[in-house]
């Protein structure tokens, strides 16, 4: 009986020396490693974060993600995502300094510590917490720094903006018109075929006229420019005979002109010897104004016989009447 009561003994002994060393192997040095907690407020979805997620620094692990949960506002039913983070104090350092035992992470915060969710499979769709210094992000704590845990401000990751921004992109109403704008553009096209097709065969037709019309031009201008070929000619011809007429002609021209001059020149002094016979004082005009002054004279005798005739038309045969 104490024979199988030692063998149970020393069987339960070794079993509990193998679970030592079992989680002195699988754990390894993180059972005794000094921890801080801290806690991340997500206000948009964490698709994809698991508990045991990693906490990277720049690609490095420092932690993992301890709980993750929900808190909803009962009064604008806004939802916000605390996840729980567990950090190792002996990996982040500043400078040369040996590990702290814990970390001032509310220091960290305020010099711009941040944190925000990575992809950490394409594949599995599985998400990471990342933490990095942003000291150009605003500060802000959604519990305002009064937690017992120290609160690590998230920021959103670029990519997760982008995919929001393309969420919210009307997708169905953008198919929707470029749908209608390709059957507007394909009726346009057909309308512009169709035109085209007229068109050309309205460009044939007139091209067909208008070859029509430059063979009647080009024949029409052969006999103009025949017709024009002989005029000229006859053109050539005249201006010759007129240049030998002239030519001819030039002696008996220049004879004539020279006699007309001379007439002129004789009517010129004609014209200055009447004007001097008929000048006041000359003789001749006063011949003239007496032979003028007689012929009035006879004119009023010429004028009293007829008269006188007109009343006694016997005065020729019996005289003149005594009074």
């Amino acid at each position: 009986m104490k024979r199988n009561a030692l063998l149970v003994g020393g069987f339960v002994l070794a079993a509990f020396v193998l679970i030592v060393v079992g989680v002195l192997t699988l754990g390894g040095a993180d059972l005794f490693a000094q921890r801080s907690k801290a806690i991340v407020y997500f206000q948009g979805s964490v698709r994809g974060l698991y508990v045991g997620a990693p906490i990277t620094f720049r690609g490095v692990k420092i932690g993992e993600v301890q709980s993750i949960g929900i808190q909803v506002d009962p009064q604008t039913l806004v939802a916000r995502i605390p996840v729980e983070l567990n950090l190792s104090a002996d990996v982040l350092r500043l400078g040369d300094e040996p590990a702290p035992r814990t970390r001032d992470i509310p220091g960290l915060v305020q010099r711009g510590l941040r944190a925000r969710l990575i992809v950490q499979s394409v594949v599995t769709g599985q998400t990471a917490v990342d933490l990095d210094f942003k000291p150009n992000t605003p500060l802000h704590l959604v519990a305002g720094g009064r937690g017992k845990v120290p609160e690590i401000p998230a920021v959103r990751d670029r990519l997760e903006a982008l995919i929001e921004q393309a969420s919210e992109i009307p997708l169905a109403d953008i198919v929707k018109e470029v749908r209608q704008t390709v059957k507007s553009l394909d009726a346009a096209l057909n309308s512009t075929r169709q035109v085209v097709e007229s068109s050309g065969k309205e460009f044939a037709a007139t091209a067909a006229q208008a070859r029509q019309a430059m063979a009647a031009t080009t024949g029409a201008v052969q006999a103009v420019q025949v017709q024009a070929t002989s005029t000229l000619a006859s053109i050539e011809r005249l201006s010759e005979t007129s240049r030998g007429v002239v030519l001819s002609a030039q002696p008996d021209l220049q004879l004539t002109l020279a006699a007309t001059r001379d007439a002129a020149e004789s009517a010129r002094e004609a014209m200055d010897q009447f004007a001097g016979l008929t000048a006041a004082g000359t003789p001749l005009r006063a011949d003239l104004e007496g032979a003028v002054r007689d012929l009035s004279l006879a004119s009023r005798s010429l004028r009293g016989l007829a008269d006188q005739l007109d009343r006694r038309p016997n005065a020729l045969v019996f005289g003149k009447e005594n009074r």
